[in-house]
């Protein structure tokens, strides 16, 4: 079954490299807008933006330089790529993190570009944030909206430090895949996340549609033209 789950996911690869292309004119369209409405109205953000704001600066000063080592966020990013191990029915053997040698995750399987990706656009530890708000609905405490900026300040650091042209993840996947799918997959995750703190679920779900519905409409217009 595993082999299978490869194959088909390797199947999609292109295709959904060439789809998330031709999806980031109005994915970028739309976090735009939901920037700009946090922009105008930022009250709802504010805990999410003082969480988000401190986590950049103890990066900035103290974890941006190499030096200062790397154990949680290499572990992170392993558990990153377990969790799409898992996802495509890999059985996971075993998972290493060091200080500030990095780290590695093996898994029973020839494995597919998810499982490679994985930690260069999906924010392992927002997501269970996310869901723990929208099971309780409403009743928490305000420290956790804090924490969901914290943690998204956290995948934006991390994604960037980790990306670059010795990644063997990367290299695994090819890099012409890698840029057309990783911008349009950070930028909806992002999008989604802002619009889901300032307004609720509802205004992550629009932000997706209204993103894809202005990529259909440039393209529609330039196949028409």
């Amino acid at each position: 079954m595993t082999g299978v789950v490869d194959r088909i996911v390797n199947l999609l690869k292109w295709p959904v490299g060439l789809l998330s292309l031709g999806l980031l004119p109005g994915v970028a369209v739309g976090f735009f807008e939901v920037l700009r409405r946090v922009l105008n109205n930022p009250q709802p953000m504010m805990l999410f933006g003082i969480g988000f704001t401190l986590y950049y600066v103890v990066w900035f000063l103290f974890f941006r330089r190499r030096i200062a080592g790397s154990l949680f966020s290499t572990f992170e990013h392993e558990l990153t790529h377990a969790i799409f191990a898992w996802l495509t029915l890999h059985r996971v053997q075993g998972l290493k993190a060091t200080w500030n040698r990095g780290g590695v995750m093996t898994y029973k399987g020839k494995g597919n570009w998810l499982i490679y990706l994985a930690p260069y656009f999906f924010p392992t530890l927002t997501v269970p944030i996310v869901i723990y708000l929208l099971v309780v609905h409403g009743a928490t405490p305000e420290w956790v909206d804090a924490l969901l900026g914290a943690t998204m300040a956290y995948h934006i650091t991390s994604t960037w430090r980790e990306t670059h042209r010795e990644q063997t993840d990367l290299k695994e996947v090819g890099f012409i895949f890698a840029f057309l799918f990783l911008p349009t997959a950070n930028l909806a995750f992002f999008g989604a996340i802002l619009a889901f703190a300032h307004s609720g679920l509802e205004s992550s779900y629009q932000f997706l549609v209204t993103s894809f519905q202005i990529s259909d409409g440039l393209w529609s217009s330039l196949t028409n033209a």
